[in-house]
């Protein structure tokens, strides 16, 4: 391990706080501590890479912690994992920017075979648990849990990319004018130049510029929109609403980014005319809130199956970990839906270098992005 963030540091974090405890509590659909409802652990899995797999064997009712990589293994006491949690988290909080541990805790976690601060990027999940559940008595192996620390910056549950830009036409635009709106920049306090979204979108409705939403940019392998494509199995109407989503909050006609408020905003505008918009919007948006926390991206081509089985596990700010399950969507639905919002990433070239003024084929175009964060109240 070098240095990470302290969103990054959180998932180490997090695998020292469940195996000290064995046992993982289990959050309501408000994100609440169900005191009495709690997952016994068994067993947790990390694949660091497709090569270094460690497992962890444990049990509520033993003091002591197997670990094993490949043929080799060893045992620590309980003791060890949970004085580790209480210091990470200590440093964890105290950490700014990209940081290391301290040299003596980094030494005590080499101990427990933890070495890379992300598992393998290729798997949704960042760890495995067997469980045991109380309140059934089942046990359930190796479901897969996804790790949202809290502790820095909110996490994203969709992220951005070229390819969830939504396109526009420019109606009324000229090649003077989208020269002038092109130069609006604003400068950070370090006198660094930065595109201000806002400030360009409504250059050009001031200017009497209007703007037919189009689609999403054509995915040069597939040939096709693949967001649109993803979109469409969930629900037609998506795009619809996050058009009207980005409208009212650029125009600031819609008073907050959080999910809820931005829903009844488009419930209100119903741009797909529906006959019921608060139950429609609610349940289509909910439906891509979990699709997004299940392997849904802008980019690739998504068959409508779930990548994970488990559900998730939330570091609070505090600390505290608690398990979202996934078994329980309902409840993890309206979670995600009362704690997410929409928000706008930086224009670079990652991010479809939207907000730039493009000429295509004869015609005017402007992009916008977004992406949605956790935004636990």
């Amino acid at each position: 391990m070098d240095k990470a963030n302290k969103g990054e540091w959180g998932e180490i974090y997090c695998i020292l706080r469940i195996l000290a405890e064995r046992k993982i509590y289990i959050a309501d659909g408000s994100g609440k501590k169900h005191s009495k409802d709690c997952l016994n652990v068994l067993e947790l899995m990390r694949k660091e890479t497709a090569q270094r797999i460690i497992l962890y064997h444990c049990s509520p009712l033993t003091t002591e912690v197997t670990i094993e990589v490949g043929s080799f293994k060893k045992t620590l006491p309980v003791s060890t994992f949970l004085k580790l949690a209480d210091t990470m988290l200590l440093e964890i909080k105290n950490g700014k920017g990209t940081f290391a541990l301290s040299e003596n805790l980094q030494k005590e976690i080499n101990r427990t075979e933890l070495q890379s601060v992300k598992a393998t990027s290729r798997d949704k999940n960042d760890v495995y648990l067997t469980i045991l559940d109380p309140r059934s008595g089942v046990t359930r192996n190796n479901i897969g849990f996804s790790i949202k620390s809290e502790i820095g910056d909110p996490p994203t549950l969709f992220n951005t990319g070229t390819h969830s830009a939504l396109v526009y036409e420019l109606h009324g635009m000229t090649s003077s004018l989208m020269d002038r709106i092109n130069l609006i920049f604003e400068f950070d306090k370090k006198g660094k130049p930065h595109v201000p979204v806002l400030s360009r979108f409504q250059a050009l409705v001031s200017n009497g510029v209007k703007l037919t939403f189009v689609g999403f940019p054509i995915h040069k392998r597939h040939q096709i929109q693949v967001f649109r494509e993803n979109l469409e199995i969930l629900n037609p109407r998506l795009p619809l609403y996050f058009d009207t989503a980005l409208r009212g909050i650029l125009s600031q006609k819609c008073p907050s980014r959080d999910i809820p408020t931005v829903t009844d905003y488009v419930s209100q505008i119903n741009p797909a005319q529906v006959q019921r918009p608060h139950e429609v919007y609610e349940y289509m948006i909910k439906a891509f809130l979990y699709a997004s926390y299940c392997g849904l991206t802008a980019g690739t081509l998504w068959n409508g199956k779930s990548n994970v089985n488990g559900g998730f596990i939330r570091v609070a700010a505090d600390g505290e970990v608690l398990a979202f399950y996934a078994l329980e969507s309902d409840s993890f639905k309206q979670y995600l839906f009362d704690n997410s919002l929409i928000d706008f990433p930086a224009t670079d070239k990652s991010h479809g270098n939207y907000a730039e003024l493009y000429v295509e084929n004869g015609k005017y175009y402007f992009r916008l992005n977004f992406q949605i964060r956790y935004s636990v109240k």
